[in-house]
């Protein structure tokens, strides 16, 4: 279940937290995101940085996409990836 609320951060910098009745009771997993001014802008790696590790860009592309497949991980990955070089080739 998500649970997405937009809330005013007071002076004291305290919030309070309220939960649907459809969430059971007993422990869980909650997980609190402040954005960044970078996260709210649109962020692109030019063709010419992919794949190198000495740009910036790059970096910060790999950065935000760290753990993004950590709950949902790629099962055939070198299958997937071996069937997208067939596909390059076919195409030079």
């Amino acid at each position: 279940m998500v649970v997405e609320q937009i809330v005013e951060i007071p002076a004291d910098r305290r919030i309070t937290l309220e939960v649907p009745r459809e969430v059971p009771l007993g422990s869980a997993r909650i997980i609190i995101q402040f954005p960044t001014l970078e996260e709210d802008n649109v962020f692109t790696v030019s063709p010419e940085a992919r794949g190198q590790t000495n740009n910036g860009s790059f970096r910060t592309a790999l950065r935000r996409a760290f753990g993004a497949w950590q709950d949902n991980p790629w099962v055939n990955h070198l299958e997937d990836i071996n069937a997208m070089r067939d596909e390059w080739d076919r195409q030079n």
